[in-house]
C-alpha cells in the first residue's frame, strides 16, 4: 500500500518548486530542467513504474500527469497520488494520460526504429458492446495495416489514448482489431474516427 507520507512529501516539494518548474519550462533552461527532471523521476519512480508529463496545454494551462503506463494495477496508486494534490494551485492534475486536442497526426517507429507519419484522420471505426459492458473497437486503417504489428499497435494505442484517455482504454476497451479496409457489412455501419470521442464519452 502506498505510504501517504511519501505522497505528501512529493507535493510539498512540488509546491515549494512550482515557480522554479514553470520558469525553467518557459525559459527553456536546459540546466535547470535537468535538475527538475531528476527530482521528478526520483519522486514518481518511487511510487512505482510510472511515467509523467508536465507543461502547458493548448489553452496555456499548467498540467502534471502521472501515467500508470497502461498497467491497470497501478491506476489506484496514481489516483492516490493525485487525490492528495494541492487544490490551491492553478494546475490540472491527472492520474492517467487525458484526452487531447490534437490534429490526428502521429509519429510512429517502425521495426527498424525509423519514424514515419500516420494520418489517423482518414481512419474509420466500429464499436461493439460486449456482454460484460466492455467495448470492442475495430478500425479501418488503410495502408498502415501493412506495417509491422508493433508499429500498428503503437499507433492505435496512441490514437485511443489521445481520443478517449488512458483510463478508458484500460477499464472499458476489452478488444481492439484492425483491417486495411472493412468488408461490406462493417463498411455499412462504420463511422469516421472523429466521431469516436463523442460516441463513447457521451455514454
Amino acid at each position: 500500500m502506498m505510504n501517504e507520507e511519501n505522497i505528501l512529501d512529493f507535493w510539498r516539494w512540488f509546491v515549494k518548486n512550482e515557480s522554479r518548474i514553470q520558469q525553467c519550462i518557459l525559459n527553456n533552461d536546459a540546466k535547470e530542467q535537468e535538475k527538475i527532471v531528476y527530482s521528478l523521476n526520483e519522486y514518481v519512480l518511487g511510487f512505482g513504474a510510472f511515467s509523467w508529463d508536465i507543461g502547458q496545454n493548448d489553452e496555456d494551462q499548467w498540467f502534471f500527469t502521472i501515467s500508470p503506463n497502461l498497467n491497470i494495477e497501478l491506476l489506484e496508486t496514481s489516483k492516490s497520488v493525485i487525490e492528495l494534490a494541492p487544490d490551491h494551485l492553478n494546475w490540472h492534475f491527472h492520474s492517467s494520460k487525458p484526452t487531447k486536442t490534437w490534429g490526428y497526426q502521429l509519429e510512429v517507429y517502425d521495426e527498424l526504429l525509423d519514424v514515419f507519419q500516420v494520418d489517423t484522420s482518414r481512419w474509420y471505426y466500429n464499436a461493439f458492446e460486449e456482454e460484460d459492458g466492455s467495448i470492442e473497437l475495430v478500425f479501418e486503417i488503410g495502408s498502415l495495416a501493412k506495417k509491422h504489428t508493433e508499429a500498428i499497435e503503437n499507433a492505435i494505442t496512441a490514437f485511443i489514448i489521445n481520443e478517449l484517455g488512458e483510463e478508458i482504454l484500460m477499464q472499458e476497451v476489452s478488444k481492439i482489431n484492425f483491417f486495411d479496409e472493412f468488408d461490406a457489412d462493417l463498411s455499412r455501419i462504420k463511422s469516421p474516427v472523429s466521431e469516436l470521442r463523442a460516441h463513447l464519452l457521451s455514454k
